[in-house]
């Protein structure tokens, strides 16, 4: 059995009303391990509408951090490496988001 924590739940359009939601999955604010994507289905049954979120995706923020366990130095980046905390994070979503097309 695995326990994820919901570290925060953000909700992201590109002003079209289509939605995406991020549930950013962690230990803490500065340690996240990734982001489950999920898109909203609608589904009419007997005339009634209902409405249900269905995963669609998982991010994973890996690069958002220098590489581990590592003897030397191979590169020099011109940027730092913003780090996986919550705000590098909800920065990622915002561009998948950006990205991210309606079937």
């Amino acid at each position: 059995m695995t326990l994820h924590n919901v570290l925060k739940t953000v909700y992201i359009d590109n002003n079209d009303g289509n939605f995406l939601k991020y549930e950013i999955i962690g230990e803490h604010d500065q340690d996240i391990h990734f982001a489950m994507v999920f898109t909203e289905v609608r589904l009419i049954k007997d005339g009634i509408s209902y409405s249900l979120w269905s995963e669609v995706d998982n991010i994973k923020f890996d690069h958002l951090e220098p590489p581990k366990n590592t003897s030397f130095q191979r590169e020099v980046k011109r940027d730092l490496y913003p780090g996986k905390h919550i705000c590098s994070v909800i920065n990622e979503c915002k561009s998948h988001r950006s990205k991210w097309q309606m079937a």
